[in-house]
């Protein structure tokens, strides 16, 4: 399909101008704010695993020097709890001079607790029911339930030519492990809080501050402009309200509060961790008829995920999912939401179902694959936009001679030097990317000397002011130097743009969009009144465009002039814009564009369609795995920042690798803690690893009726794609590795291999 050209977007020569002051080490991080002007703050974890405290006993920790202040649940209960629901749970903050001190008076600090029953095993409370202890985290119960039904199930089992019953493993846990520690700083001034903090959503980050101190929004100030990474670990807003109580108690003195390395690592959010159990029904052509599943998670995301919903045309589902709330730090979004571990899930039981059928799992995959133009079998009946998952798993299976490469599982597999080799190929329709934007909103100012500058209320994280520029300038028709992001990442002068998770900030960025169109409408109605444009008899601002940095009349593009020509002598000109809905419709200023032939204004989204193709050689006699090559496909929309696209193509692949060959965290069975997640001893890939000349980033663009300036996921459908490189582990041992809330690690391969 051709694609309409741009002159910003998707170009390979722009760049993000906010990267260097990064690199010239002259960006200011939160705990660079107010150098050598501050207090320090830590925290006090539990030491139980559930339990009520009865009292705390600071004496000790106040009588030394330097030691500020002690808080704990009396001073704010929406902050620390007196319900312990894990080892590790943060239960007191120390406010001293120096950080060290205040991590060293953690000792001081008695706690005396009331024990209560504890469950830290996911598939121990799945077996008791309502027999199993309380976790405390739930009322009532530890178990919550997601049923999902299509069609008829009875009738798709009866329409097969055979059934198979598979299960997959747990998946692994890991946590985001940021290069900056989950940190903020606050202080005040009379009865307004301004606070510092690394976070992927400030406007956010000021509501949940707001809410903490029972205050309202224009006494809270949020700054939120670099992150030391984020993968979806910036999104808590719990620090600043620590730190913010930490310097109410002081006196309004600016406190820091950082949590350590170690303590990020064990007692922070962790990743979702998944097992199951898929029966398939299917037609001895490989036509799958039906699907009864029943999943299992440790904590949220028993719901039935895009990644079978939408990627499969299967007229017949049942799923049953459950979530274990149990007493082990949280499960929350790691990179992705739960698609990493759904999609591997679905694509182990699928190659499962191929060899049970005699077939290649690529033709298993295609001849199931839903329809590019299929309205989404579910309420609300979705059209996407576009279905780039088909396209993406075309790609990558023609790019990496799927097809001629594929044996069967464990046979003529033997290469020259002895190991063994095998392929994996995997594709999802991806649960990342939206357009509602509508609630976002967006400035571009114009200047007397014919540039622009747009106030951006996001962080500087996830190439974000590198969007906006694209997007200003591709709309404006202007130079790229000649658009700049003037203040972003502070709540008192910019508008609410959104959460930077799941590529949702670029939909919301629809509002610059439509930001910079009134910006060059405005513009325009005063071009039209100079030469040479007055001359021109009955000419409306339609009547005109843009290109460079210049405005030309388009029945005679001889006849222009510069937007600072344009601008000269007039008054200040600020251009305001929100986002765009989730339909096709020209609500809040999106596209007016038919689909699949179908009218404006039809219900439509967009999310990201990928795929991924992993070739690998498993030492027999070791289980090492090494990824040969790896291809690796996301549908994109219209790229916007290309650099960032391949930034975030990248960095997904090395997640894949780390996701099935390094990453799992192993933890005490009578307590639920986390025992191995420290730095001296997770395993991390290497760049012997991951070489970039062995991986292929192949993005497909799409012309999205939905979001058609980006609005896909792209590293989050990377690493949901790991899956390639389990399937591929199977095809070269024709075993498959029990993960074990881990990864396929040597010992694990050596295990399925009977050498364990």
């Amino acid at each position: 399909m051709a694609l309409t050209p741009f002159n910003i977007l998707g170009s390979s020569e722009t760049y993000e101008h906010k990267t260097y002051p990064l690199l010239l080490g002259k960006a200011e991080f939160t705990e660079d704010y107010l150098s050598g002007k501050k207090l320090w703050g830590a925290c006090k974890h539990a030491t139980e695993t559930h339990a009520k405290i009865k009292s705390i006993n600071a004496q000790k920790a106040l009588a030394v020097p330097g030691v500020k202040a002690i808080l704990t649940y009396e001073d704010s209960p929406t902050i620390f709890s007196s319900d312990v629901l894990f080892w590790g749970q943060p239960i007191v903050g120390i406010v001293a001079d120096d950080w060290y001190k205040a991590l060293r008076v953690i000792n001081l600090i008695d706690v005396e607790y009331e024990l209560l029953p504890a469950i830290t095993d996911p598939d121990e409370a799945f077996e008791l029911g309502d027999d199993a202890p309380l976790s405390g985290k739930r009322a009532n119960t530890n178990i919550a339930l997601a049923n999902f039904d299509r069609g008829n199930i009875e009738a798709g089992f009866s329409a097969a030519d055979t059934t198979l019953t598979c299960e997959q493993y747990w998946t692994p846990t890991h946590q985001h492990a940021p290069i900056e520690q989950y940190i903020a700083t606050a202080y005040w001034l009379n009865d307004h809080c301004y606070v510092y903090q690394s976070s992927q959503n400030l406007h956010g980050n000021q509501s949940a501050v707001v809410n903490y101190l029972e205050t309202t929004s224009n006494k809270v100030h949020s700054i939120a402009r670099y992150c030391g990474t984020g993968h979806g670990a910036r999104l808590s807003n719990w620090e600043a309200g620590v730190a913010a109580l930490m310097s109410k108690a002081v006196g309004g003195a600016p406190v820091c509060f950082k949590c350590t390395k170690k303590h990020s690592m064990l007692f922070r959010i962790r990743q979702h961790d998944h097992r199951s159990k898929y029966t398939w029904g299917a037609k001895s052509d490989g036509t799958i008829t039906a699907v009864d599943v029943e999943y299992f998670t440790n904590g949220t995301g028993a719901g039935i995920n895009p990644c079978l919903q939408h990627t499969f045309n299967i007229p017949h589902v049942k799923w049953r999912g459950k979530g274990a709330y149990i007493n082990v730090p949280d499960r929350g979004a790691w990179r992705c939401v739960s698609d990493p571990p759904n999609g591997v899930n679905i694509s182990a039981a699928l190659d499962k179902l191929a060899t049970h059928l005699d077939i290649n799992p690529y033709e298993i995959r295609k001849k199931n694959l839903m329809p590019v133009d299929m309205r989404a079998l579910d309420s609300p009946n979705w059209y996407y936009g576009a279905k780039e998952v088909n396209e993406c798993f075309e790609t990558v299976a023609q790019a990496s001679g799927y097809v001629s490469k594929w044996h069967k599982p464990g046979e003529n597999n033997v290469m020259a030097d002895g190991r063994l080799h095998g392929i994996g190929i995997h594709c999802h329709h991806d649960s990342h990317g939206t357009v509602n934007g509508i609630a976002r909103g967006a400035l571009v100012l114009m200047k007397a000397d014919g540039t622009c500058v747009f106030e951006l209320g996001g962080t500087g994280i996830h190439n974000a002011p590198a969007e906006a520029r694209h997007f200003v300038a591709e709309v404006m028709g202007m130079n790229y130097e000649d658009v700049q992001c003037g203040d972003y990442g502070n709540s008192d002068v910019t508008l609410d743009g959104g959460m930077h998770g799941g590529s949702t900030f670029t939909g919301g960025l629809s509002s610059m969009v439509n930001a910079a169109r009134d910006a060059r409408e405005k513009v325009f109605a005063k071009a039209i009144l100079k030469a040479p444009f007055k001359d021109i008899p009955g000419i409306k601002i339609t009547d005109l465009d843009a290109k460079n940095s210049e405005i030309f009349y388009k029945n005679d593009d001889t006849k222009r002039m510069t937007y600072r020509t344009a601008m000269s002598g007039t008054p200040p000109i600020a251009g305001y814009g929100t986002g765009w809905a989730s339909t096709s419709a020209d609500n809040g200023g999106g596209l007016q564009r038919e689909l699949f032939g179908l009218p404006v204004g039809t219900l439509v989204n967009c999310n990201s369609g990928c795929a991924s193709v992993a070739e690998v050689a498993v030492d027999p006699e070791t289980g090492q795995v090494e990824v040969l090559e790896h291809w690796n496909s996301v549908g994109t929309g219209r790229i916007v920042f290309r650099k960032g696209v391949e930034n975030q193509m990248g960095s997904g692949t090395e997640q894949m690798i780390n996701q099935a060959l390094f990453y799992g965290d192993i933890y005490d069975p009578l307590t639920g803690a986390v025992i191995s997640s420290q730095y001296t001893e997770a395993q991390f890939l290497t760049t012997m690893d991951c070489k970039p000349s062995k991986h292929h980033l192949l993005p497909v663009e799409g012309d999205d009726a939905a979001g058609p300036l980006g609005a896909h996921g792209i590293g989050e459908p990377c690493v949901g794609s790991y899956a390639s490189i389990i399937c591929a582990i199977y095809n070269a041992t024709g075993k498959w590795v029990d993960t074990d809330h881990g990864c396929a690690n040597p010992d694990r391969v050596l295990k399925a291999l009977g050498k364990g």
